[in-house]
């Protein structure tokens, strides 16, 4: 018997199929909602998040496939099962293309139509945990196609990618299509710096990426009172520690590369160490 808080919207422009499925899913404790279109099913989504969708694949003006399309833009972890009497080949891997994960033959035996349905949401409610997991745990990972647009991701990473600019969408993007494994990218949002991990290819061919995102403020607070430096001292250690030259930190911070030298010497006696190797390690392990 499925969670009484299991919703399901059920979308088909036959009346009499409608029907049949909100009594059949009823009668097993599902809470069933019913769109006659596409137009419809959408409308429902804006204010309803169901569990499953069940989506017929011809209808008219707009069909299944095209409704799918516009259904995983908005929720792409909601699991949608096809319902059709189309079982040639070509239908079947055009509604998995568009975002269906499975597939229902008409007329349908309800037996198989329970058991596929408790199947998907349970596998969507595992889904939705792991991501939470890798969420809680700094893991903030999202998969991507080949164009940039999500397949998976994170709450955490999804609000990292809403919040590019259209000028980080275009830089992302274009380091998307040449990243390799263990390349990274770095873009700056307000007082943050978000790290960009290239992690790897998945089997289907989808990019792995991971997020971390740097509070420069918090970061530079942070190694102030940890390592007992100054505000100044803290903002030239931040950036050593990034890999970048006296020249750069300069740039960065608007100051002489004298001044950095300068700082850079007050840290190392404060640190008791000799070179920048040994100050940005222990500048990363206190941010750590």
């Amino acid at each position: 018997m499925p969670d009484l808080n299991q919703i399901i919207l059920a979308v088909d422009d036959n009346p009499d199929s409608l029907k049949v499925l909100y009594e059949t899913l009823g009668e097993h404790g599902y809470t069933t909602l019913v769109a006659d279109s596409g137009q419809q099913a959408l409308k429902i989504l804006n204010k309803v998040s169901p569990h499953l969708v069940l989506l017929d694949a011809l209808m008219p003006e707009m069909d299944g496939f095209e409704t799918c399309e516009k259904i995983k833009i908005q929720h792409p972890d909601l699991p949608v099962i096809f319902m059709t009497g189309l079982s040639e080949t070509k239908h079947i891997v055009k509604g998995l293309t568009a975002g269906g994960v499975d597939y229902l033959v008409k007329p349908l035996n309800h037996q198989e139509l329970l058991a596929r349905v408790n199947v998907h949401i349970n596998n969507a409610k595992l889904t939705s945990s792991t991501k939470l997991a890798l969420d809680s745990t700094g893991q903030h990972m999202a998969a991507l196609n080949n164009k940039g647009q999500v397949i998976w991701t994170t709450e955490q990473a999804q609000v990292f990618i809403d919040n590019f600019s259209s000028k980080d969408q275009s830089h992302f993007t274009q380091w998307l299509a040449n990243a390799q494994t263990n390349d990274s990218l770095e873009i700056q949002q307000g007082q943050s710096t978000l790290v960009i991990n290239y992690t790897n290819t998945t089997s289907e061919g989808a990019h792995l990426i991971k997020f971390k995102s740097h509070d420069l403020k918090l970061e530079t607070q942070t190694l102030k009172l940890k390592l007992r430096t100054t505000r100044r001292e803290a903002d030239v250690l931040i950036w050593l520690a990034k890999g970048k030259t006296d020249w750069e930190i300069a740039q960065i911070l608007s100051i002489s590369e004298r001044t950095v030298n300068k700082h850079l010497e007050q840290i190392y006696r404060k640190l008791g160490v000799n070179n920048r190797t040994s100050a940005s390690a222990l500048a990363l392990n206190a941010l750590n």
